[in-house]
């Protein structure tokens, strides 16, 4: 076993650790049941002996009562080892994929750039079946009949040592086609789980622009860009399968073929009279017992193999820590809290895009409880900024403040307690009215759930629901118009109750008469509160108490509305144009 696959093959015994108690419990019925097993021959072998046939022809339903009283010991025994190794199976399973899915949601923002959402569902669902089979089957498959390989063979040598060395002639090229076979099987199923995230991903992207997809009639194209994908995974599967089927075949064959040659060695050695006919037929049956043995355990090294590679995956992500650039920070902010945001010739380029420049010494504040309108067109840098301030990134060099203290050095999540962020298209959760709600206070009354929702002019709304604050809002909130969900975002910021309320394209896809109804809820929760506003539409820009202008990635202008609008410049130009297109 190479050292990578030892390394693996250790922590997958350390998730076994802490159920020590069950496994030996399996382990123990697991012994008992093959014991049975192995005893089938050992009496045959008797029977057949001196004068054991006669005592068959003599007592017959005594013995029939003493096989049918082991076969039922031994059913009772396969039922505990089964349950056991597979409620085993299942509570690592749980823990695993807790734990995986914990290291996910840590990871910085960075991590999400380079991971594909469908890879990491595939981590989570497909690769920890293919561990919980590990666990639950295949271990205990390799412990039954490694045990009944051992044993069976100490029962052979013990009938006949020349026809036991016979038979173990053939295990150097098995173990031998076990190591090569082992090692490509494994490495197969790695480009398969990698192949089957991908196809997931194409899956995921899909339903979740469904109405896009119908829109552009492309329901073919996706099929066929699925099914290039599903083939993909076919092809390693069918690859994988014939590795694996010729693994499983051929050391069936090699073992049956060697039981073969010692049942004529056998029959010579009867023949000059140094074994009897119950000796030889005790020891063909514990050579059928190994032979089937060695099968299965073949067969489960093969599927064994791939579980090692589809934990290598889960563990990679367990493993992967959050960037040694980035620190938690430990200072909490003092209160009253103001809200005051200070950006000083800040620099920052996208960690999955080194060489691309987003913010080029960006300089401006955002005063406490005053509001301002970051403007500028798509991709110069407005979004970045607010990636900045809640810490999903940390800038390249500069310096931003909160309250005049380094964000670097605040604790992350007291910085982002103090912040509410609404976007242009708010994530809601397939949950409840109030469970989306409560995402900005999970404390909150359901008094102040309704009072946040008649602020935000959601309230009416919620009332004619069929369950009220308990209707399930669908995946992605799909069961609402998009001002609905605005609203209820609108409302989870105000339970947050945040010092610095960032509104990102807040109202930009809202028709008039949703806009005016955000536009109303907006303006109770901007009350007293310091604002980050990014917005096209004057009717958003021009009650800012200050208007930042950036092109490129750099401040190229700053001021009022009143004063930018009739300035020369990018700003006047925004405006122009707006007002053309109103008119």
């Amino acid at each position: 076993m190479k050292e990578e696959n030892k390394v693996t093959f250790k922590r997958l015994l350390g998730l076994l650790k802490p159920h020590t108690g069950r496994l030996l419990a399996g382990l123990v019925a697991l012994v008992l049941a093959s014991s049975i097993n192995l005893l089938f021959p050992e009496i045959i072998r008797r029977v057949l002996n001196s004068d054991g046939i006669h005592y068959l022809y003599s007592h017959p339903w005594q013995i029939a009562a003493l096989l049918i009283a082991l076969f039922a010991l031994q059913s009772l025994c396969f039922y505990a080892r089964s349950y056991i190794f597979s409620s085993i199976g299942q509570r690592i399973t749980k823990n695993l994929r807790t734990e995986l899915y914990d290291a996910i949601i840590r990871q910085q923002i960075a991590f999400f750039d380079s991971r594909r959402t469908g890879d990491l569902i595939s981590r989570l669902s497909s690769d920890t079946v293919l561990i919980q089979d590990a666990i639950s089957i295949r271990l205990s498959v390799f412990i039954r009949y490694g045990f009944q390989v051992v044993v069976g063979t100490i029962l052979m040598a013990m009938l006949s040592i020349k026809l036991t060395l016979g038979l173990i002639l053939a295990l150097p090229v098995i173990v031998g086609i076990s190591v090569v076979l082992g090692k490509k099987l494994r490495s197969i199923t790695r480009t398969q789980q990698k192949r089957l995230g991908k196809a997931t991903t194409i899956a995921e992207e899909t339903f979740q622009g469904v109405r896009i997809v119908k829109a552009f009639g492309r329901e073919r194209d996706e099929s066929l860009r699925y099914g290039s994908a599903a083939e993909a995974v076919l092809q390693t599967g069918l690859s994988r399968a014939r590795v694996a089927a010729f693994f499983a075949s051929f050391v069936s064959f090699l073992m049956n073929a060697a039981i073969v040659l010692v049942m004529i060695y056998g029959v010579v050695l009867i023949s000059s009279g140094e074994l009897e006919l119950g000796d030889l037929t005790a020891f063909l049956l514990y050579g059928l017992i190994v032979a089937i043995s060695f099968s299965f355990i073949s067969a489960g090294y093969s599927e064994f193999m791939q579980a090692l590679g589809a934990l290598e995956r889960v563990f990679e992500i367990i493993d992967t820590k959050p960037s040694k650039e980035f620190s938690p920070g430990v200072k909490k902010l003092s209160e009253p809290l103001r809200g005051e945001v200070v950006l000083d010739k800040v620099c920052f380029a996208y960690p999955s895009r080194p060489e691309v420049r987003v913010l080029h010494e960006v300089s401006f504040e955002i005063a406490a409880g005053r509001s301002t309108a970051l403007v500028g067109p798509s991709g110069s840098g407005k979004s970045t900024i607010i990636n900045l301030i809640l810490r999903f990134y940390e800038p390249d060099s500069g310096v931003i403040t909160f309250d005049g203290i380094n964000i670097s050095e605040l604790d992350v999540a007291a910085l982002r307690a103090a912040i509410a962020i609404v976007p242009q298209d708010p994530q809601l959760f397939a949950l409840s009215v109030a469970d989306n709600l409560r995402y900005g206070n999970p404390s909150a009354t359901l008094d102040e759930l309704r009072e946040a929702a008649e602020r935000a002019r959601i309230l009416d709304f919620i009332e004619t629901l069929p369950d009220g604050f308990e209707t399930n809002v669908g995946d992605r909130g799909l069961q609402l118009s998009a001002g609905q969900k605005q609203r209820i975002a609108i409302a989870r910021a105000m339970l947050r109750d945040p010092r610095l309320l960032i509104l990102d394209e807040a109202t930009s896809a809202l028709d008039s008469e949703n806009e005016f109804l955000v536009q109303q809820a907006l303006s109770e929760l901007l009350k007293g509160r310091t604002a980050l506003i990014i917005a096209h539409r004057l009717a958003t820009i021009k009650n800012a108490d200050a208007v930042v202008v950036l092109e490129h990635g750099r401040v190229i202008q700053r001021g009022t509305h009143a004063s930018l609008a009739t300035e020369s410049g990018l700003y006047k130009t925004l405006v122009e144009h707006q007002n053309l297109l109103s008119s």
